[in-house]
């Protein structure tokens, strides 16, 4: 048990080392944080006073694409490339020394952050993922033709409801793996109280040793526990779908003439106001917390059924139960913020709810035919 524990640990801090080697690292360069800091004449007040060449330096680097000095207007424009060539920022200076203010900037391929760039802006096999997935949900929208007009909710209906049920198989073998845990449950409290009071190395050790034998003849293994992270890299592309979709011209997918009604019910699915997305929302947190509230209740009927439950499993109960509540929160949140997530959450945690119900109303023949097996 401890060595899983300690695989899993492992996992998680790699995970986060990776993400604080993402977030850190040099701030200089063409960033869209950098972009925006810039300051132009007409912008510039006492308490702002505007960019000059020397500061653009300092943000973007010395290594600009190309500078050139118009003598008869005495301005200068300079433009810098990001490291991938795939965004521009192009300033123009009142003069061409180190002093020389901004009056003029723009930029081409630079956005704020993933979840707004438009989808096509970026290439790699991750955007290649997210540009399929994109590419289904337009024609999906008119029904791969039969209608005609694009609806944005029909589209992101059928997309939500095909991936989940192409990743039903995933939810089966966690659920098969939830039922061996169910399973070997009693034996591990045998186990668990035979050594209650045993903290000695040796005890400890054949503990670890009849725990693990127990694993083996149930088959239970690190991963199956892990499966359900699978579907974790789809989710988060669809994610991304979700954000990006509204924003992305339909000449990515189809013709420029072609439009895509987003329009929801009394909201707009690309809408970002938080007052029309409240509804939305409710219903989020509504059947999250009725998703969470099933899983803890079947979870803690089960425990009861395996009897004793030692201090550890009672301490990780009530923070789950902490956790449900914060899950819940946050997505509300975020649903808030954004309708088109709002509605592919409502969808997706639905469909959750019917695969909830579908496994455990087959729960006592699938658990007969798992222990048949044992």
């Amino acid at each position: 048990m401890k060595t899983k524990n300690k695989i899993i640990a492992m996992i998680i801090m790699v995970m986060l080392v990776l993400g604080v080697a993402a977030c850190g690292g040099d701030t200089k360069g063409v960033t869209y944080k950098n972009y925006s800091s810039i300051v132009t004449v007409s912008e510039a007040t006492d308490s702002k006073p505007a960019s000059t060449f020397e500061d653009l330096i300092l943000l973007f680097g010395g290594d600009y694409t190309s500078s050139t000095h118009d003598e008869n207007t005495n301005t200068r424009v300079v433009v810098w490339e990001d490291a991938d060539k795939t965004a521009t920022v192009t300033i123009t200076f009142d003069g061409n020394d180190t002093k020389s203010k901004v009056i003029e900037r723009t930029s081409e391929g630079l956005y704020e952050s993933a979840y707004k760039t438009p989808i096509g802006e970026k290439t790699g096999i991750w955007e290649w993922i997210i540009l399929q997935l994109g590419y289904f949900t337009f024609y999906a929208s008119s029904l791969f033709g039969v209608l005609n007009v694009n609806l944005y909710w029909l589209g992101l209906l059928i997309m939500t409801l095909v991936i989940r049920t192409l990743g039903w198989p995933i939810y089966a073998k966690t659920n098969d793996m939830s039922i061996k845990m169910q399973l070997a449950q009693p034996e591990l409290n045998k186990i668990q109280e035979k050594y209650r009071n045993k903290q000695d190395q040796a005890s400890q050790q054949r503990m670890q040793m009849e725990t693990m034998e127990v694993y083996k003849r149930y088959k239970i293994n690190l991963f199956g526990c892990l499966m359900p992270l699978l579907q974790m890299p789809i989710f988060i592309a669809m994610y991304q779908v979700v954000q990006r979709f509204p924003i992305t011209p339909m000449n990515v997918f189809t013709d420029a003439s072609v439009t895509m009604n987003t329009g929801f019910l009394w909201t707009d699915l690309g809408n970002t106001s938080w007052l029309p997305n409240l509804p939305l929302a409710l219903v989020v947190a509504g059947l999250m917390f009725l998703s969470q509230w099933l899983t803890t209740k079947r979870t803690q009927a089960t425990q009861k059924q395996g009897g004793y439950q030692n201090p550890k499993a009672q301490q990780t109960q009530k923070t789950m139960k902490y956790m449900m509540y914060f899950m819940v929160v946050m997505m509300a949140y975020i649903s808030i913020g954004n309708a088109g997530i709002a509605f592919y959450w409502i969808i997706g945690t639905a469909y959750q709810l019917f695969q909830s119900y579908v496994g455990h109303r087959n729960l006592g023949k699938r658990k007969d035919q798992l222990s048949s097996k044992v």
